[in-house]
């Protein structure tokens, strides 16, 4: 069964574009790809479909007239290309697509999608909870299974470009607002799997997250402005998204690829972490340096300065600004050292959760956040920042 997908993109948006074509087909093999567009390389193309010949794929090039929509308001992170996926089921001879954004990654067979029923329905998607201009029900349009048939007998794309030429200056979400308007209360809920929205992370830090990592769903969607490939993100799964970024076409061939990212980039086993408010962590930079087979995990609840941000140049350290209170958690669950060497007040109760883990807990004289010796498992000169260096070397994990 052969699958027909649909993205749009721009030339500034390859990279992304890009992975999630691997994402796709490192699961899905006989897949014909169409990207809307109307400034991509022709050179891209050629070299792309070439490649993906090893799992029996296709990609097109469909120019789309940019000018209907040059003038049409958007939002900060979504420019009028947005507008082009209303055209797909006329550029695209297929009975039955899937649209997808490109800003998700795929981890999983999307064959049930192109078997669903639709129910008598033109389009299939999954709910969002902020849909369009305050509602509370509708839909998410960066994953949309089309029934052609339908879209063709009701002109639903001559519907919709009448719709938004109407709207386009007042709706909040552009496209996504104009899909919602007019399929409202008559469009097939899917199921979340295939569009996990992960990026709207962002808008509550201290919500309760599902960790994801065990149980992916089939397709991880960065909506929002927290794009995995900005320096640094908030959402979950910010590391898959560069896994399937790191991916050889010779790994998609034979799909037999390690799709870990801590096995892939060779991160220890051995990991400490800490939570600050603070840019001043004592001797931070020292311990990254003598103790490179240690990883270390830097949470903060807030955007950090250049002091800590300067030291994402090693690679054994991830920093985590305005960290997702949960991850703290997740944090605290895979780490084997928690170190209390920050100045300022404790985070979250972070020493005492470390203790109740059976965490070993170190700290400096002047840093530690507890009066109580019994947390610690060793307090240390600030002025002799060795002795913990060798305290933590001999530790056997």
């Amino acid at each position: 069964m052969r699958k027909t997908i649909v993205l749009v993109a721009d030339n500034a948006y390859l990279i992304p574009l890009e992975t999630t074509i691997k994402s796709v087909l490192y699961h899905n093999k006989d897949v014909d790809f169409y990207i809307l567009n109307n400034d991509i390389a022709p050179e891209w193309f050629k070299l792309l479909g070439k490649k993906m010949e090893v799992v029996n794929s296709t990609i097109k090039n469909i120019y789309i007239d940019k000018e209907i929509f040059e003038g049409y308001k958007t939002g900060p992170h979504i420019n009028y290309a947005t507008y082009f996926r209303f055209f797909a089921p006329e550029v695209v001879d297929a009975d039955r697509i899937l649209y997808i954004d490109s800003d998700l990654i795929v981890t999983g067979d999307l064959s049930p999608l192109f078997e669903i029923d639709f129910q008598g329905y033109s389009i299939g998607a999954v709910d969002d909870y902020y849909a369009y201009e305050g509602r509370t029900s509708g839909f998410n349009a960066g994953v949309l299974l089309m029934n052609v048939a339908k879209w063709k007998e009701y002109s639903i794309v001559n519907n919709l470009l009448e719709l938004a030429a109407e709207k386009h200056s007042i709706v909040h979400l552009a496209d996504q607002s104009i899909l919602n308007i007019y399929f409202e209360n008559n469009w097939l809920e899917l199921d979340k799997t295939y569009n996990y929205m992960v990026g709207v992370d962002i808008s509550n830090l201290i919500q309760k997250y599902e960790r994801l990592e065990d149980s992916l769903p089939v397709v991880v969607h960065f909506a929002s402005h927290d794009k995995p490939w900005n320096t640094y993100s908030i959402s979950r799964l910010r590391e898959l998204w560069w896994t399937y970024r790191d991916l050889d076409w010779s790994e998609i061939a034979f799909q037999r690829s390690n799709l870990n990212y801590f096995e892939r980039s060779n991160q220890s086993k051995k990991q400490a972490m800490l939570v600050t408010w603070s840019a001043d962590v004592k001797h931070l930079e020292y311990l990254l340096q003598q103790l490179p087979d240690w990883h270390f995990h830097v949470a903060a609840p807030v955007y950090c300065n250049k002091d800590l941000t300067k030291l994402s140049v090693y690679s054994n350290m991830t920093l985590y600004q305005s960290v997702l209170h949960q991850r703290i958690d997740w944090l605290l669950d895979d780490s084997s050292i928690y170190l209390d060497i920050n100045m300022g007040e404790e985070v979250l109760n972070v020493v005492t959760r470390a203790r109740e883990r059976g965490m070993k807990v170190f700290a400096f004289e002047t840093t530690r956040k507890s009066n109580n010796d019994e947390n610690y498992d060793g307090i240390f000169s600030v002025d002799m920042p060795k002795d913990l260096v060798d305290k933590i070397k001999n530790i056997e994990i």
